[in-house]
């Protein structure tokens, strides 16, 4: 078994002759603020030059399904998914013009040939500290995938929010279905999503230091339940570019002395091989190979940090009227769905939308070049008209206005992508996390 990895979700697995690369993304990625790195270029020339026989894609985000990087491969090679009730994932890939689609229920084993067998890992909770939500918003997996000539098993975590405790399912079924040993894990070890570089009134260097810590702690505990012979850090993943790239400093991933201290263990070597890098098995220990490419993340950010945002162009001279037309529409929508549900916290949401939205070099907005357009609100109660302070929370979302029309026509594919996507600036009141909140959004559109 060869393992490479290049960046943020995107290795591959060689057995034999047969391979597999799961989540190829390399670039700038649509409908989110963030590019690969260290990988940031050629993306498409990239997973052409791995020759896969199959390829893996977790799940819709485009730093997992990126056509650009799909673009050059074989429209023969087969693709790999869940079998969601959502279809929209298959959608896509039908659309990019691979017709070869393998939908995998969960907690199966499956043979792909002589050399690979796999297993789909799904979402089980929305987030990994477990908080309740209401609105089962089922999108991201995991894989499983075992050498049939050697029986090592690599579990790819991609950035399935699993709770540490889900992870015994995870360890169960691989046990039960694959081997007891796992050979080489990946998990996303860092923070990842919006949080804490695009929220305005807390303390983000504090709330930074916060987030790697509980993060590589998890990142602990689930390692220590999995128990694999060795592990490939993700870091470095990926970067911010654009307009708000001078948040970058305030996103949390981890340093390699981070994780070298909290990861640390006699049981296992961590491997940081981002780039190309490569892990295979000599003479009964797992020996990496780094890369000979040299990145150099000044230059690379310098690059990109002027690059536009995907909706830059779109919707210029969309006006007032059309906006408030299309929110109005969407709101309504929005409390039909909403009411269908048995949601147990209650919410403001508020939309400040400009035509130009900036930071100054301090994260925060600079109000005299933004120029503010318009608030919108949503008050999302089932008191009737009675507010309930318990489990009551407000939010505030800053964001230009094209992308917010874009979001509402939907134009654009959900609104999960821009939330987490670092293209949102957000207040939030008390600064506690409701999964409820951000899933509800996705309902927010005219259809």
């Amino acid at each position: 078994m060869l393992i490479t990895h290049y960046c943020n979700a995107f290795n591959s697995v060689k057995v034999n002759r047969t391979v597999i690369a799961c989540d190829p993304w390399v670039g700038a990625g649509d409908e989110i603020g963030w590019i690969s790195y260290p990988l940031h270029k050629n993306g498409a020339n990239v997973l052409k030059s791995i020759k896969p026989n199959f390829v893996y894609i977790s799940h819709l985000h485009t730093d997992h399904l990126d056509p650009k990087t799909l673009s050059k491969i074989n429209k023969n090679t087969k693709i790999i998914i869940k079998k969601f009730i959502d279809q929209r994932l298959k959608r896509k890939i039908l659309k990019l013009g691979f017709y070869n689609i393998i939908e995998c229920e969960a907690w199966k084993k499956y043979k792909l040939n002589k050399d690979i067998s796999i297993g789909i890992v799904p979402q089980i909770s929305s987030n990994m500290s477990g908080m309740p939500e209401q609105i089962n918003y089922d999108v991201d997996t995991s894989i499983v995938i075992q050498s049939n000539i050697s029986k090592e098993v690599f579990y790819n975590g991609v950035d399935n929010p699993l709770t540490v405790n889900s992870h015994k399912l995870v360890k169960k079924f691989i046990t039960k279905h694959f081997n007891k040993k796992i050979a080489v894990a990946v998990l996303q070890d860092g923070g990842n999503g919006e949080y804490p570089q695009c929220f305005l009134n807390i303390n983000r260097d504090k709330e930074k230091e916060r987030i790697v810590n509980g993060a590589l702690l998890a990142t602990k505990g689930k390692l220590d339940i999995m128990k694999p012979e060795a592990y490939i850090s993700p870091m470095p993943n990926m970067i911010m570019f654009g307009k708000y790239s001078k948040l970058q400093k305030y996103v949390p991933k981890p340093t390699f002395a981070q994780e070298e201290k909290i990861l640390k263990n006699d049981k296992y070597k961590i491997h940081h091989i981002a780039g190309g890098g490569t892990l295979t098995k000599k003479n009964g220990k797992w020996v990496s190979k780094k890369t000979k490419s040299k990145f150099v993340f000044k230059k690379i950010f310098k690059k990109y940090s002027n690059k536009k945002y995907f909706y830059s162009n779109d919707f210029k001279n969309v006006s007032i009227q059309e906006i408030d037309k299309a929110f109005l529409q969407s709101h309504v929508n929005y409390i039909k769905k909403l009411n269908r549900l048995p949601i147990k916290t209650h919410w403001d949401v508020e939309f400040y939308i400009y035509r130009n939205l900036t930071i100054n070099s301090k994260g925060k907005i600079n109000f005299k070049n933004s120029k503010f357009l318009r608030k919108y609100a949503i008050k999302y109660n089932k008191s009737n008209g009675k507010l309930l302070k318990k489990n009551y929370s407000k939010l505030k979302c800053h964001l230009d206005s094209n992308l917010f029309y874009g979001l509402l026509i939907k134009k654009y594919t959900n609104w999960s992508q821009p939330l987490a996507g670092s293209l949102i600036l957000y207040e939030r009141k008390p600064n506690i996390f409701d999964p409820n909140i951000v899933f509800s959004l996705n309902y927010l559109s005219i259809f």
